[in-house]
């Protein structure tokens, strides 16, 4: 980016996911104290959507300010089975799922950038942290055992996050090469006692340019999320960390000023820490639209 332009992008990520897992008394609630409640299969659905709102303005060629604005949905419904897999209509408040659907602000992204070139490769590194605004959640192990009502859901981590990141890219005529790293960092505990686990991603993907309006590129993702904790403890029922590899491809054209963009991520291998159930999602699909203006033109 240019000294004085300002670049502003909408970014649309998203993706469903299927969790089941079996559940037995006295886990499975207030009921268990009442009657023999027989052990069930707990069949939920999550439709997930973020729209990331960026602005980035270039303060010289080299130097940048980033802000990311993240909106989140979360829609999910749920069916109980017996297990043997057919239906089950509970005659009773399960305190662990229900069918809902939460939306809200999550923690926005504060970035600095600076960008060099090393030879023929152009970096960028950037810098900054997390603004703690998004919507955290009581300890839901605390007020399961309690046989209270309790969600996991939450759109932030209710800290500050360190962010860091590093990009480089290489162009030959009508090919690039693109490789990339990103961390964030959890240092502490919020009032809650929860405290995130540590997020690290990594990225390589190829580039070509079809014509000056298109452009194509395929590329290999890594994700890797360290275990959450509850007041210092590791949950053996919550996030114990995970591991995955999507492949995907991006095509991106520009329409006058205006870029426009369409990426598709499949998961080729993941690794869920503890995980007693089955948990399934087909992929990423994610839609961006952005645009440069400012000195030096769109």
């Amino acid at each position: 980016m240019k000294s004085g332009q300002t670049a502003v992008q909408l970014s649309l990520l998203t993706t469903s996911v299927r969790v089941m897992h079996e559940s037995a008394c006295p886990d499975i609630g207030p009921i268990c104290n009442e009657r023999d409640e027989p052990p069930q299969i707990h069949d939920q659905r999550f439709a997930i959507g973020e729209l990331r709102v960026g602005v980035e303005h270039g303060f010289t060629d080299a130097l940048g300010l980033e802000l990311q604005l993240p909106l989140r949905l979360n829609r999910s419904t749920i069916q109980f089975r017996r297990l043997d897999g057919t239906p089950v209509e509970l005659d009773y408040e399960n305190i662990h799922h229900r069918n809902e659907t939460l939306f809200g602000l999550g923690d926005p992204w504060v970035l600095g950038r600076y960008a060099f070139s090393l030879g023929e490769v152009r970096l960028a590194t950037r810098a900054g942290f997390t603004v703690p605004l998004g919507n955290t959640v009581e300890d839901p192990f605390a007020l399961g055992d309690a046989g209270l009502s309790h969600q996991h859901v939450q759109f932030g981590t209710g800290t500050v996050q360190p962010l860091l990141g590093l990009e480089a890219e290489r162009t030959w005529d009508a090919w690039s090469v693109r490789g990339w790293g990103q961390a964030q960092v959890s240092l502490a505990e919020n009032s809650h006692g929860f405290r995130a686990g540590h997020r690290f991603g990594l990225g390589l993907s190829g580039g070509l340019k079809v014509v000056d309006t298109l452009h194509l590129s395929a590329g290999v993702n890594l994700a890797h999320e360290q275990p959450e904790r509850w007041g210092g403890v590791v949950q053996q029922d919550g996030n114990l960390g995970r591991t995955d590899v999507l492949v995907g491809g991006t095509l991106s054209w520009s329409v006058k000023d205006v870029r426009l963009g369409f990426n598709l991520q499949v998961p080729v291998y993941s690794h869920i820490i503890g995980h007693h159930g089955q948990l399934d999602y087909p992929g990423l699909l994610g839609l961006t639209a952005g645009t440069t203006f400012g000195d030096g033109g769109p």
